[in-house]
Formats: structure tokens, sequence, C-alpha cells
């Protein structure tokens, strides 16, 4: 009779306003239970003792909501205050931009060697380069050097304004920012060989010009203090082959490509310089962009990664402002119905407002707490959109799906039922998701730790903001209603007489998951075809997985259509061994007793396939060349019969006399000595790696020179090999391990904190499973959409495992709160959780959508893992694990049982 009473009172309330209630925990059918073969796995104790802390939960939930709905003023002002308070923390907000900061471990070897070549040898020269090409042609003309000349006129005839003393401002020529390599500016390039002297240039022959290439080639040529080897400033190289004298020769015939390379002194720092030297550079690349008529130019400054490639995501940006839009009109069309009584716009847009303030918490918190942002951490907003979202769907379901007896409470009591039921549920995806970040945070790459902390505490104020500033405002839109305002315009009242449009008045969310559940899901068919899709899914995602790379170009943050782009390609098609530059530092050892071992070095390292051979220059191989050469009698004098210094005092001696003769001026930069000019106190030997064109080989030329340095037997603190390179492949060497374990760390989280909070083993294992499907999937697709493992796509990945949670966990939760047979709690879990999380999904994957056209690689990769996660979890959430719970669903909680006994008791005793 009661249930007679409860479908017919249903069935008016649905012909009267069109809604599909759901129905309570506390307010179910008396239908009996199914026999349960899982009740077993119910791990009684640990669910009485979580029943006890839902309870308790549950409780001071109500307590909340009943304040802020008395109260949504002072709801309001408790959410300002978490938003505001933390704001004192954005004085110390620092962004991290030092590579070795940012990528690799702080207790990597490669940033110790960073630290010491620093301390030895600080970085105060800017690279800036230009490659010429005759577009299929031949640049070895006296045309074509004759352009390229004027050009460097043009280039060295640029000056910049400085701040002098005083106060007073000073013109600076190229003279005076250049670095200097002896007395004159150095720089590289086959002009060097006519000493850029234009009259000469325009005077030579085409024969002319290989002659005097050849013999540089052979013999050497000294200019500017610096030995010339012009063949590596020419791309493109043809050469023809000769016999003489039982030797084959070849000779250079012409080349389609030259570079040039300028060299600029900085006095502070290379990354931070004085504001002139980046002037400089700006109209450096404002001169080359005019280009030369007949030829090509291809040019790039320092300063160009940091302008193209973090210009690209700063001006990126703006898909953030047009997703956060595309939100908000999706929230205000399905956080109410769409009448002037119903519509929640303005809740929208507080909502949105909520995620803003969240962001605001977790920027100020952590900088409060001293933490440096990554630029990485630009990605939050993204993050905090979808799981706040999420959230605000949750408290809006709840309210919404309230008994029709509660929907006559007062506005206070109705807000205080609704944060009951939804606080425990956006409680435990939130600290799921916060547990899974913190554990992240444990990883040994800054950058990622730097974005995990801030992930942790945007969900924590995620939270807080949702659970009062948003309940305040969704108070403020009940009493609103109350009084028949406009939605729009709650200024205004609408006419006593006002009718809502019969569209309005369908929930077709609601009964479109009820449809589903009942019509769809029930059948054994289609359950079967879900399981086989799913396996097959799960499969494609394992095999993607599995055969996954790991890979990482710097060149990738740089799109396509800019001069930095084009001379990137430009460089790998000519230059392939202008690849990265590299010092082998040595310390204060014995260089006298120990240089054999140290001429041994160039040998050694030039054998190997990634190091350029022929561009290894080493002072002390110059230097003993130079003692072999000498017809200096003096000289001759103090060495040996090898031309060997007599002894150590002799080494130093002749040493500073070779540091003044032409040929040994450039190497006065790779020497440091004591004052009185009489012990070496460190050195360095330049040595270039070949660009490579994948991690792994990288890691290869890293390890295989690092072992060869390290046999010399001086120590690591003594002879190191060391690039900015390193740091890359440094941070290669870790990111695949760390991914993995951050990931199972997260996962182990999730299923301890699901354990606590759901306390029952088969519920959580269904949803972890849910969790490890996605994952898996979301890597597999990225192998066959061409991404590898790299800081980015780990970031993200391990960033998706928040919102993956999400979609699984609030429809497991909901199943154990509702009874009745497998199916039917199915049914009711979809009903009442369903709609939410397909609509924190499709909002999140709609903040996504404009980043489609997005040309960062950062972004761009964003989308196609929120792409993955929306589907792929959404898939599994709703479709998936609903199927699997209605096989193997246990019993929902006992405090559920025993309310519906109690319900049972009292219909049996009424009647």
């Amino acid at each position: 009779m009661a249930d007679d009473e409860k479908k017919n009172g249903e069935t008016e309330l649905e012909k009267k306003n069109g809604e599909t209630e759901l129905v309570k925990d506390l307010d179910m059918s008396s239908i009996d239970e199914e026999d349960d073969s899982f009740n077993a796995c119910n791990f009684v104790f640990l669910e009485q003792i979580s029943d006890r802390i839902t309870s308790f939960v549950q409780g001071v939930f109500h307590r909340i909501g009943g304040f802020c709905g008395r109260y949504p003023w002072a709801s309001l002002l408790i959410g300002f205050a978490i938003f505001a308070l933390p704001l004192v923390g954005l004085r110390r907000y620092h962004e991290e931009t030092n590579a070795s900061k940012l990528w690799v471990p702080s207790n990597s070897r490669a940033v110790g060697d960073a630290r010491m070549s620093e301390q030895w040898f600080p970085a105060m020269l800017r690279v800036v380069r230009v490659i010429i090409t005759a577009d299929g042609g031949d640049v070895l003309t006296p045309e074509a050097l004759t352009r390229a000349v004027e050009l460097d006129e043009s280039i060295k005839n640029i000056t910049v304004q400085s701040e002098g003393e005083n106060g007073t401002t000073v013109d600076l020529s190229f003279a005076q920012v250049c670095y200097h390599a002896g007395p004159q500016c150095m720089q590289m390039s086959i002009l060097q060989l006519w000493q850029y002297d234009k009259a000469t240039i325009q005077k030579l022959t085409k024969q002319q010009i290989l002659t005097a290439i050849h013999q540089s080639k052979s013999s050497g040529s000294s200019r500017m203090g610096m030995s010339v080897d012009v063949v590596q400033y020419l791309g493109g190289v043809e050469v023809s082959s000769s016999a003489s004298g039982g030797q084959t020769e070849t000779e250079i015939e012409s080349a389609e490509a030259m570079s040039m390379t300028y060299f600029i002194q900085t006095y502070e720092n290379r990354l931070n310089p004085e504001p002139y030297v980046l002037e400089w550079e700006q109209r450096f690349l404002d001169t080359c962009s005019e280009g030369i008529e007949g030829y090509s130019v291809y040019y790039l400054a320092v300063r160009s990664f940091s302008d193209i490639g973090g210009g690209t995501i700063k001006g990126d940006l703006r898909f953030l402002g047009v997703g956060y839009i595309l939100v908000i009109l999706y929230l205000t069309i399905n956080l109410g119905n769409l009448n002037f009584l119903e519509s929640k716009c303005l809740v929208a847009l507080g909502g949105i407002v909520c995620i803003v303030m969240s962001m605001a918490f977790s920027v100020g918190f952590s900088s409060l707490l001293g933490f440096a942002a990554g630029p990485l951490n630009r990605l939050l907003p993204f993050l905090l959109l979808g799981i706040g979202v999420d959230n605000m769907f949750v408290f809006v379901a709840a309210y919404d799906n309230l008994s029709s007896e509660e929907k006559g409470f007062e506005v206070s009591e109705k807000i205080a039922l609704m944060v009951k039921h939804a606080g425990v549920s956006i409680l435990i995806t939130s600290l799921t998701d916060f547990s899974a970040f913190a554990i992240g945070a444990s990883t040994i790459i800054p950058s990622l730790r730097s974005f995990c902390l801030f992930s942790a505490f945007g969900i924590v104020g995620v939270f807080l903001v949702t659970l009062f500033f948003f309940t305040g405002i969704l108070t403020y839109d009940q009493k609103r209603e109350k009084a028949n305002r406009n939605a729009c315009l709650f200024c205004c009242k609408l006419p006593s007489d006002y009718s809502r449009n019969e569209c309005s008045k369908r929930p077709l969310f609601y009964r479109f998951f009820d449809h589903i559940a009942t019509t769809v899901l029930a059948l054994l068919p289609v359950k079967i075809v879900v399981v086989v899709v799913a396996l097959l899914l799960f499969a494609i995602g394992l095999a993607g997985t599995v055969q996954i790379e790991q890979d990482y170009q710097e060149d990738w943050f740089i799109p396509e259509g800019n001069y930095f782009y084009d001379y990137i390609q430009i460089s790998k098609q000519y230059f392939q061994s202008d690849g990265d530059e590299a010092f082998v530092f040595f310390g204060a050892v014995d260089y006298y007793a120990n240089d054999e071992k140290l001429l041994w070095l160039p040998e050694e390292l030039g054998a190997m396939p990634q190091i350029a051979s022929s561009r290894i220059d080493f002072w002390l191989t110059a230097y003993y060349g130079w003692l072999n050469q000498t017809t200096d009698a003096s000289v001759i004098d103090s060495t040996d019969s090898k031309r060997r210094p007599k002894d150590a005092d002799e080494f130093i001696r002749l040493l500073n006399l070779f540091l003044q003769r032409p040929s040994g001026m450039k190497y006065e930069r790779d020497i440091n000595m004591n004052e009185e000019q009489t012990v070496i106190t460190s050195s360095r030997m330049l040595v270039w790696f070949y660009k490579t064109s994948k991690s792994s080989e990288g890691i290869e030329a890293m390890d295989n020179s690092r072992a060869i340095v390290d046999s010399v037997g001086l120590g690591n603190e003594n002879a190191f090999i060391y690039s900015r390179i390193l740091l890359t492949w440094e941070g290669f060497t870790v990111i695949r391990a760390e991914l993995f374990r951050n990931v199972g760390l997260a996962f182990a989280v999730v299923f301890l904190v699901c354990m606590i909070l759901i306390a029952n083993i088969i519920t959580v294992l269904l949803v972890l499973c849910c969790v490890v499907f996605t994952m898996v999937e979301v890597v597999g697709v990225l192998y066959f959409w061409g991404l590898t493992i790299n800081v980015v796509t780990t970031i993200n990945i391990v960033l998706s495992i928040g919102l993956v949670v999400d979609y699984a966990a609030h429809i497991g939760h909901s199943f154990m709160l509702a009874s009745g047979s497998k199916q039917q709690r199915v049914r009711r879990c979809l009903r009442a959780m369903g709609a939410a999380v397909f609509n924190g999904g499709i909002t999140t994957f709609l903040a996504f959508l404009p980043l489609i056209m997005s040309k960062s690689f950062v972004f761009s990769t964003f989308f196609k893992v929120f792409l993955l996660v929306a589907f792929c979890g959404l898939f599994h959430g709703l479709v998936f694990l609903p199927v699997a719970l209605s096989w193997f669903g246990p019993a929902p909680y006992l405090s559920v049982q025993r309310q519906k006994e109690k319900q049972q008791y009292t219909a049996a005793t009424d009647v």
C-alpha cells in the first residue's frame, strides 16, 4: 500500500512537473534484494567504520549546508575569504625559467656539472647565426660572397643605446657588444678567409674562391687569432675526386649554403642579459629579415626561443577564454531549465568565478609556501575547470533529486540536504584527486613536482570555494526562484501567471539515462557488446602502450610559419654537424704529469659517432702542436727531444708564451690561472655533438662521452663533460620511470582513499579497473597518434588521472547508496549521477575544444590527451562500469539495508 502511494505520487509528480526524481537511499523501493554471492567481500568491519565516518561527514555537511542556506551572505564572505587570504602569497610568486631547475632532477650529475662549469666559466656570450642559401644554386661565387659580406656589414653597423655613467645614454657599436677573441671580435664564417674585405671579395673569381677554400682545408688558415676550417661553414657541398701521388684527394666544387656566426658579450648572465644585448639581437633579426635579393636568408638569435616558443604558448592562452565561454553557455543551458524562472545563467557565471577564485587560491597558497611555478602550470586552469564544473553539476543534481517531500521544505533546509548528499560525493573525488597529486609531488622532476603541488592546492581551493561560495550563490538563486524573479534580471519579477514552456519541463538528461539503464544496458546482448568493446579498446591501448617511445625535441615547441622554424629546418638540411656545443672541463689538476691522458681524450671522443671530430678544439693539443712546429730557439731549448716541456714550470712558462702568439690567443678564454699566472686553476676543451633525431641517441652520446672522460682517472670533480643539451638528455633518463612511478602511486592512493570512503572491495576494484582501462587506452592511442613519452605528455597523463577517477567514483558511490536488484540500482545511480558525470565530461571537452586550433606543442598535446580522456573516461564510467556493476556489484551499504528494513517494517505496521 505504501509502495502504491509512493508510485502514484511519483507518477503524479512526473505528470505535473515533467521531472523524474531520484529515489534516495533512505526512500527506496521495497523490492527484495537478489541473492548476492559477493556480500562476503564487503569488508564488514571496514564498512562499519566507513559508515560511521560517512554518517559523521554527512552530519557535518548538513550543518554547513544549513548555515549556508540560512546565511548565504556569510557563506559568500567565507568563500571570498578562502580566495582572498592566500593572495598575500602572490608577492612571493616566482616562475622558474632555468632549464636545469625545471626538467632535470636536482640531485642529477648534469645539475652538479652545470653548477661547477658556471663557477669556472660563467656563460657570458650569446650566439646569433645566419644561413644563406642559393635556392639550389651555388654560394661559392663572387656575387654570393659579395651579398654575404654586405649583409655582414649591415649587421656590424647595428648600434644600440645603453645607460652610461651618471644616467647618460651612450651608443654602442658592434665592436663594443661583441665577444672578443684576442683584439678582434669573434665570429665564424667563410668570409674570414678574406678578412671580411668587400673590395677583395668583389675581385675574386670562382677559381680563386675554390683555391682559397682548398688551401684552408689542407693547411688551415689563421684569421683574427683563430684557426679557420671553412668547410664546417658550408652546407650542401659538392666535391670532386682526383688521384695524386697514389692518394685520392677531394676538392670542393660548390656549396648550396653558408653560415655566419656572431658572438655577443654579456656581463650579467647569458639567459638574463643586459637590455642593450636584447635590443641588439632584435635589430639583428630585423636586419636579416630584409633578406638578400636572389638568395634566401635564415636567421636565429638566443632570444628567438622565448620570443617564438614562449610567445606561442602565451598567445594560445586566448583559447582558454574561448573554452570558458563555451563552458558558461553549456552550464547556462544544462544547470537549469530553459525558461526565465528556472534558468541558472547567473549561477553558471558564478560557477566560473568560483573556478577563477580557486586558481588564485592555488597560486597564492603555493607561492606563500615558497614553491616556484613552472611554465606548464599554465595548464592548471583547464584542470580546475574540469574538476570544478563536475562538482557544480553534482551539487545541482543533488538539489534536483530531492524527494517530493523534501522539495516542500524551506530553502535553507533544501540547501542543507543538497550539501549533505553532494558533499560526500565530491569529498571522495576531491580526496582522491588531492592524494594523487600530492603523491605526484614526490617526483624528482622539478617541473612535474611544481605542477602537482599547484594542482593539489587548486583542488583544495575548488572544494572549499564550491562548498561555500557556490552554495551561497545557489541559495540566493533558489530564493530568487521562490520570489518569482527573472533568472537573468533578478531585480525584475515575473508575472504571477507566468507559465514555463513545455520544452523546459522535460529533464532530458534524466530521462535519457533512465532510458539507457532500463531498455538498453539491461539487455544481455548489449552488455556483451559493451564488454567486448571495452576489452577491444583496452587491447588496442595496451598494444600502443608497450610500443610508445621516449623522445623529445626542443624544436617541437616552435610552430610552423615563422623565421625560427624555417631556420631549424634549413639547419637540419645543411648543417647536421652544427648540433650542440659542449665542453670537457678540467679542474686544478697536474696538466704536465697527465698530458698523455689529456691528449688521448680528443682522439677517443672524436671516434664517437655522435661527436663531430673535426670540431674538437683543445688548447693542449694546439699548444703541443705549436711546440712541435715553432722555430724559436729559446722554446726548443726548453723542451726535450719529443718537444715536450722539460718540467712543470717550463710547461706553464711556455704555455703563457703560446697564449700570446696569434695561434694561441683564442685559447685565453679556455684557461683560468691564478693571479701570478703560475698555476692552471681550470680549463676546458670544445666538443660538438651532432644533431640527434631521437632522445635515445642523445642518452647514448651522454653516457659514452662521460665514460670516456671518467676513464682518464682524474675524478668527476676534476674532469667532466657538460652542455646544456645534457640537461635535456639527463631528464630523458628518468622521465619514463617517473611517469610509471607517479601513475602507479596515484593508482595506489586512489585505491586506498576509495577503500576508506566507499569501503567495498568489489566496487573499488571496478572503479579502479575503469581508471586503469582509460589510462592504458589514452597512452596507447597517443602512440598511434605519433606522440611520445616526454615531460609534456607525462604531466598531461598524471593530470588526467584526477578527471578519470571522477567519472567512475561518482557512479560507484551512488550504486552503493541504492537498494533493490542490481539492475534497479544501476538505473537509480545513472538517474542520480549519470547526467552530472556526463555534463562534467562534456564541459571538460568543451573547455579543451578551442585548443584544436593551437599551434603550441603543449596545448595541442593537451587537447589530444583530454579528448581521449573525455571519450574513454565517459565510456568506462557511464557504460562499462554500470554493466559490470549489474553483474558483479555488491550489496548496498549496511545503513541502506537497515533503512530499507525499517521502511518495510513501518509499511507492514501501517497496514
